[in-house]
């Protein structure tokens, strides 16, 4: 059945019509009331309306069909969730970034089985000879990640290596890219074959932000912004940076555990702390989880990629080609994406992931051209479980 992936995901098979609307405020009431009311009380009991909370997006062959806001995107502002809201998509940063190298395979500017080694003659170790850029985007690099993550951590890693900013301490704010990857120097030995073990991993994700700047000959961000974001109409979407204000960012929070540190903000009754940029390990890198956008960009997005706007169809296909299989029944990892291949089930590619307080879960349906998104700034709910609810909705009214 794998092997005949490629063909099923031509993405230009015929859909049952279903009742849409491209209205993109929330709530909307246009989708078939066999889908809106069952996800209305699903994700009304989840998110209650004074606490973090999410928007929900439900797309037929790119256009709207389902949107609503849950809950608050700011507890400080009392801003409720919208589809202006500006919200970090955690790893699904990912989808887009391996479609920006996949635009440069395109364009004959690179190949997937260029190594690491092509693009840092710093790392020197021999390992970096036998990892590819396709290893990097299916998770199958088989690299440690020996990121400090803790203070003990941290001294003990300055003292290896020459730190980007001095001495200090404070890894959660300053840990960018250059820094995080660094690390990668002093690596002389692989966990794993390349290409024969998936394991989830941010850093080698980080390096692409390098190669699509030597690929491109541009700064990464400027490349993502006029070759990806551009040609899918993307006006909300950007990579954070600690220096720069995002409109309408919604913040992400956890549940507060009594133990917050001064300045962190802690809702008024307790139960809620502010955990992203200052708080949360990890944060501030940009490749690997460091875009925020919008619910009415997300649509854009969808309806543009797969719509052949920003990658050539083959190529937009060959994300969503199995290249190893995780330890979850039924689920393997493409190029940037889960996929999920089980019995009785069509076929599905999706993210699921958190950063700090923000969570997303997000699931396309190739097939019947159906793309659902959670986008939310609170992590305490069980993403792929939430996924099969949202699975069971649209099998239960007949649109799967």
């Amino acid at each position: 059945m794998k092997n005949n992936i490629l063909i099923a995901l031509s993405l230009v098979l015929a859909v049952a019509v279903v009742s849409s609307c491209s209205r993109n405020s929330a709530p909307s009431d246009c989708a078939d009331s066999a889908i809106a009311e069952p996800l209305d009380s699903l994700f009304g009991a989840m998110f209650p309306r004074n606490e973090p909370g999410a928007i929900v997006g439900v797309a037929v062959d790119g256009e709207p069909v389902y949107l609503h806001g849950f809950g608050k995107a700011r507890l400080d502002t009392d801003k409720p969730y919208t589809d202006s809201t500006a919200t970090n998509i955690c790893s699904a940063t990912k989808m887009f970034v391996a479609t920006a190298v996949m635009k440069l395979v395109d364009q004959h500017k690179l190949s997937l089985n260029q190594t690491i080694a092509e693009f840092f003659p710093n790392f020197t170790s021999p390992v970096f000879k036998e990892i590819t850029l396709r290893h990097i985007l299916s998770h199958t690099t088989g690299l440690p990640d020996k990121r400090p993550r803790n203070p003990d951590q941290w001294k003990s890693y300055i003292r290896r290596h020459d730190s980007t900013f001095g001495v200090s301490e404070d890894y959660m704010l300053y840990g960018r890219e250059p820094e995080m990857i660094k690390f990668l120097e002093s690596v002389d030995r692989l966990e794993a074959e390349p290409g024969t073990a998936y394991r989830y991993q941010d850093p080698p994700f980080m390096l692409l932000s390098t190669v699509i700047e030597q690929a491109s000959g541009m700064p990464f961000e400027k490349y993502m912004a006029d070759s990806i974001f551009a040609p899918a109409g993307l006006t909300e979407t950007c990579f954070f940076d600690p220096d720069r204000p995002i409109v309408n960012k919604a913040h992400g929070y956890a549940p507060a555990d009594g133990m917050s540190e001064e300045g962190q903000f802690v809702s008024d009754d307790g139960k809620w702390e502010e955990y992203d940029y200052g708080e949360a390990a990890f944060f501030p890198t940009r490749a690997d989880r460091g875009i925020y956008t919008t619910a009415r960009d997300y649509f854009k997005w969808i309806k543009a990629l797969y719509g052949g706007r920003v990658i050539d169809m083959p190529s937009v296909a060959a994300q969503y080609n199995w290249q190893i299989a995780t330890k979850l029944p039924n689920i393997g990892y493409g190029l940037g994406v889960f996929l999920e291949s089980a019995p009785g089930m069509p076929y599905k590619a999706f993210h699921m992931s958190y950063n700090g307080g923000f969570s997303i879960y997000q699931c396309y349906y190739p097939e019947q051209k159906i793309f659902v998104f959670v986008l939310s700034n609170r992590p305490d709910w069980d993403r792929l479980e939430t996924g099969n609810k949202i699975s069971s909705i649209l099998m239960r009214a007949g649109w799967l």
